[in-house]
């Protein structure tokens, strides 16, 4: 007999339950539909220059530099290993007023450099920082038309020359006296706005004279190594910039074009991409109240994939690193008491910082495959390394197939930071025909790494796999189970059938096979893990508690988790028996069983003998039977069984195969309601004399519609047995309360 997969309906048990329902989170019995990325190896994109953050700059140096706990802090931000792995520094050409300027009156110059400032520089730099880049928020203060550093003023027209050759000193003083390479410097914070704080205008037309009249030749002049930033508007806009671009001599000045992001959309910055700029995005945060939650971590995230998908920029930067700052304009916030605490958007940026590094160029993705999932994906040319970041900004857990496309590679290992994690890796998910099939939990960040070319690690092969889509694969169990098909906020990924139970009691599931050696069992658990127990036994009668451990919890959706389940060492010889037990926890459906495998001696079940769908292998049989299929949704979609037509006693017989003898037998069983009682069996060796055998039974397993499924088999092994012989009786008004599925025979 076929069994083929169990109909995914809510039992009558479940729908007599309305309070369960609500608890169980409205469910829903909509389809759960998966989307497919494409991950294009070929298409290239815009090479990527890094991710960082500012702290080397106005007082923000000081604050970290007196702080207690400063390297662990450092660590958070800079480190590959114990933080996100920030490429890029931004510091400040100090003015004078919090940090001191190299030039405090004109032709007087002092290197020496705040203390703060070197200390989170070379910090930096020992823990891996790529490229180190400092503003000017304002020049020197005589060099000014205000004779002041705040609010705004200009650059004096005649200080062009000596505000050239101050850029060059710094970059090529600092790297002669403190060993720092400045990597780039922006001759301009905001040039626009005439800020409370050290500032400076410009206008377009300033920019433009500035560098082809005075920064390029002075730079050529000083051999100083440094790229130039120009822009940095506190929207986001190349306005600024445009002048200087339509100028031969002051665009090939120019490297970088940067900008701020406190207002206008994240567009592409055309102009500056047609004449072969990077673009940067080299400063943005928000001022509004205090946000520590994953919601706003994922909209960080969105924000940096629209820059890089959208603007194609090359480089993204929040505003400050760490400070004292009481709304959101750090990623670590500091507090007086000498704690401090790390916002989720410091680690989904670290889903991009830490994986995405310089010299990655980005690939082509499907950038929006449904409605709020986000994905883009990098690769590193030199060594096939490559990284894709996907984006859940939905409840519901999402799945999503990821094809690769011209490159092949074995797996790809989900690193994830949500609600509960963070930058936490999980086990690497293999290449399976084509395709990897991965699951974003709701509200989070995934960053998949992976490398072009890779080898498959080599998988263990496993005797059984159970999937629970019905129970054939189970050798008994206690009596209040259902099938479950449920999926609510997609937290069971496309997982259509799941063992859980119907009533908040201890419930059991037994599997037999022959020596055990290992399982791993993959589950779901809501709201906290209570009451998992496993079991093994040689002889289904005395069982031992097998301790176990559990992969990392993986939150989905809706409060649910998934883990997978595997012995702490080796399970006893000799186990044939195993048990799974479900107890304790808030709610009856609180834990689903999704699947199981076992390495054991024994393949498969032996096949029965008798399917029931005809009467070919009977020996024979008493008058009133019936081959029955109505129903079969009641029966494991068993679409044959051997019932009775009246409710007389009624019997079948089997015969041993020639020159054989039955020595055990398991008999698939039947019964409505409570009517298990006048089910016989009986051997003979001559099919004249019977003997009653006695039997014992696994516990019944609810089949829906009132109907109960058991096996029976002999308590002992059967001694010169030639026959069985099956006999019904009793049933008053249902004489289809009984009914013989399937039977299987040892033969010796």
């Amino acid at each position: 007999m076929a069994h083929g997969k169990m109909v995914k309906t809510i039992s009558g048990i479940l729908a007599l339950s309305t309070t369960m329902s609500v608890l169980m989170a409205n469910l829903s019995l909509t389809a759960y539909a998966s989307s497919s990325v494409k991950i294009d190896w070929n298409d290239e994109k815009q090479v990527i220059d890094g991710f960082g953050a500012a702290q080397a700059c106005d007082v923000y140096a000081d604050q970290i530099y007196n702080f207690a706990k400063r390297d662990e802090v450092m660590d958070l931000l800079f480190s590959e290993d114990g933080g996100i792995g920030l490429s890029i520094l931004r510091c400040e050409v100090g003015s004078g007023l919090n940090m001191p300027t190299i030039e405090p009156q004109d032709g007087v110059w002092d290197f020496t450099g705040a203390e703060s400032e070197l200390w989170v520089i070379n910090e930096a730099k020992s823990r891996g920082i790529d490229k180190i880049f400092s503003t000017v928020w304002s020049p020197p203060a005589w060099m000014k038309t205000t004779g002041k550093i705040t609010n705004g003023g200009y650059l004096k027209s005649d200080c062009y020359q000596k505000f050239a050759a101050y850029l060059a000193q710094y970059v090529n003083q600092y790297k002669a006296i403190h060993d720092i390479d400045i990597y780039a410097v922006s001759i301009a914070n905001e040039p626009e706005y005439a800020a409370t704080w050290q500032s400076c205008l410009w206008k377009p037309e300033m920019i433009t004279t500035f560098l082809k009249n005075n920064l390029a030749p002075e730079f050529a002049a000083q051999n100083v190594p440094a790229k130039v930033i120009v822009g940095e508007k506190g929207w986001w806009s190349e306005e600024m910039v445009l002048n200087a671009l339509n100028d031969p001599q002051a665009c090939e000045r120019i490297d970088i074009v940067g900008g701020h992001q406190y207002n206008g959309s994240i567009v592409p910055f055309m102009v500056s991409q047609s004449k072969g700029k990077h673009v940067w995005e080299t400063e943005v945060s928000n001022t509004s109240i205090y946000k520590n939650h994953i919601k706003d971590g994922v909209g960080w995230a969105k924000r940096i994939h629209s820059f890089m998908t959208d603007a194609e920029i090359h480089a993204f930067m929040y505003w400050l690193g760490a400070s004292y700052k009481t709304n959101n304009e750090s990623l670590i916030r500091l507090y007086n008491d000498g704690t401090y605490v790390p916002a989720k958007r410091l680690y989904t940026m670290g889903n991009f910082s830490k994986f995405v590094k310089p010299g990655y160029v980005r690939i082509g993705a499907t950038a929006n495959p449904q409605k709020g999932i986000y994905v883009s994906a990098y690769k590193n040319p030199d060594t096939g390394d490559f990284s894709i970041v996907a984006i859940n900004d939905t409840d519901s857990n999402e799945l999503v197939h990821i094809v690769p496309e011209g490159f092949t590679a074995a797996e790809l290992t989900p690193n994830v930071t949500n609600e509960k994690v963070n930058l936490e890796e999980y086990e690497a998910i293999p290449l399976q025909n084509g395709k990897f099939t991965v699951s974003l939990g709701a509200y989070s960040v995934t960053t998949f790494t992976g490398t072009e070319g890779s080898d498959p690690t080599e998988e263990k092969q496993w005797t059984v796999t159970d999937e629970l889509d019905d129970w054939s694969k189970v050798y008994s169990s206690s009596s209040s189970w259902m099938l479950e098909g449920n999926n609510p906020y997609g937290a069971f990924d496309e997982d259509p059938s799941r063992a859980r139970r119907t009533s908040l009691s201890k419930q059991e599931i037994v599997y037999k096979y022959d020596n055990i050696a290992d399982f791993e069992a993959e589950l779901y658990f809501h709201l906290g893990l209570q009451g998992l127990k496993f079991y093994t036994s040689p002889d289904g009668a005395e069982w031992e508690e097998l301790p176990y451990k559990t992969s990392k919890f993986l939150t989905t959706g809706g409060g649910w988790e998934k883990f997978k389940a595997m012995p702490e060492s080796e399970l006893p010889q000799n186990t044939n028996y195993f048990k799974i037990e479900f107890d304790l926890g808030g709610k009856e459906w609180d834990k689903h069983l999704a699947k199981i495998k076992f390495l054991c001696k024994q393949k498969e079940p032996d096949a029965p003998y008798d399917t029931l769908n005809d009467w070919s292998k009977v020996y024979a049989h008493s008058e009133n039977w019936m081959l029955d299929g109505d129903k079969s949704e009641c029966f494991e979609n068993d679409t044959s069984r051997a019932r009775r037509t009246t409710a007389t006693t009624e019997y079948i017989t089997y015969a041993a195969e020639q020159g054989k003898s039955i020595a055990n037998f398991r008999a698939k069983l039947y019964y409505f309601r409570s009517h298990s009682d006048n089910m016989n069996f009986y051997s003979s060796s001559d099919g004249t004399q019977w003997d009653a055998i006695e039997m014992k039974y696994t516990d019944r397993m609810d089949t829906g519609g009132y109907w109960n499924r058991i096996y029976g088999m002999p308590a002992t092994n059967l001694k010169n047995c030639k026959y069985v012989k099956v006999e019904f009786s009793g049933g008053g008004l249902f004489p289809w309360d009984k009914q013989l599925a399937e039977i299987t025979f040892d033969f010796a």
